[in-house]
């Protein structure tokens, strides 16, 4: 049950409120009508209070005409709270899901890409298939993440709209939709040079393996060089110009840089892989579902009081 000071805190501490209504993500119009609500309660509240208190109770009046309207209000307010919060953590959800398959996809294209590397001196038709899965896995991981962030501003765009229901005016949907565009739009510049950097690399693997498999001899210098370290200057030059950008035309400092760097992404992936598995499989709600809950359940108790108090007199 929520905590009995957790309605007066939000409404005189400094800053409470618009820390809660950011941490909910509430629309502005229903923000401003669940204060007037929290205040019409409280004012009922401290009635009721100096009800019990006293006899020949001036307040008696108002607090009966006023009660059946808050009580509707009220209820209204903590079924769109406690729809909010299942709506939240619906999305929540649905965005851990999506984490983990961009978290899945990075972590298997960092295994490949670190596969590709270590299998270069062996065998360069293997190096070059596993680094381009790797590859491609990479692009699937980048269009993931941001597919899941436009899942996230859809949403807060039709909330917005659905709000609006409720008295939200064309202005402030239009203001909530152009945040949420602004934000997809600070992702995407990013995202597009990910996806094209791992494209062209792409590319440039796929002209490597078809070289590699119509070339053999190709193949002999590319690992030649790799584990020889020399080979003719103008065969070692051809390899360097036909296997650019793989793993076959790395010198092995090269190869050990970029297995290192690779390994520390790998790492990450895999904390974050973890971390969202184990958000999964505990059922951890959203900051926002918790928020809007905890209200909830505040309402409910301050209700039942009045209630209550309302059945005595």
């Amino acid at each position: 049950m929520a905590s009995r000071g957790y309605l007066h805190h939000l409404l005189t501490a400094e800053g409470a409120w618009e820390e809660f209504v950011s941490k909910a993500k509430l629309p502005r119009d229903r923000a401003v009508a669940l204060h007037k609500a929290l205040r019409d309660l409280t004012a009922l509240l401290a009635i009721a209070e100096r009800g019990r208190s006293r006899k020949g109770w001036k307040g008696k009046e108002k607090f009966v005409k006023a009660f059946p309207c808050l009580k509707a209000d009220l209820e209204e307010h903590i079924s769109q709270l406690y729809a909010l919060a299942d709506h939240a953590e619906e999305l929540h959800r649905g965005c851990t899901v999506s984490n983990m398959v961009a978290d899945s996809f990075s972590v298997a294209s960092d295994i490949l890409n670190l596969f590709g590397l270590f299998l270069a001196p062996e065998s360069a038709e293997g190096s070059l298939v596993l680094s381009a899965a790797g590859l491609g896995l990479g692009v699937a991981a980048t269009v993931t993440n941001v597919a899941t962030s436009i899942m996230k501003e859809t949403s807060r765009v039709l909330d917005g709209v659905e709000a609006g229901h409720h008295g939200s005016t064309a202005m402030d949907i239009l203001e909530e939709a152009g945040t949420s565009v602004a934000r997809i739009a600070s992702e995407i510049p990013q995202a597009t040079r990910d996806i094209t950097r791992d494209l062209e690399a792409l590319e440039q693997h796929m002209n490597a393996l078809s070289l590699v498999r119509a070339n053999p001899r190709l193949e002999e210098d590319a690992r030649a060089l790799i584990n020889a370290g020399s080979i003719p200057a103008q065969r070692a030059k051809q390899v360097r110009a036909s296997l650019k950008g793989t793993p076959l035309a790395m010198s092995k400092e090269d190869r050990i840089r970029s297995a290192t760097t690779t390994g520390v992404t790998l790492l990450r992936d895999v904390g974050s892989l973890v971390n969202e598995s184990k958000q999964l499989y505990e059922g951890s709600a959203s900051e926002s579902a918790a928020a809007l809950r905890k209200l909830a359940q505040e309402l409910e108790e301050k209700l039942g009081e009045l209630m209550k108090f309302y059945e005595t007199i």
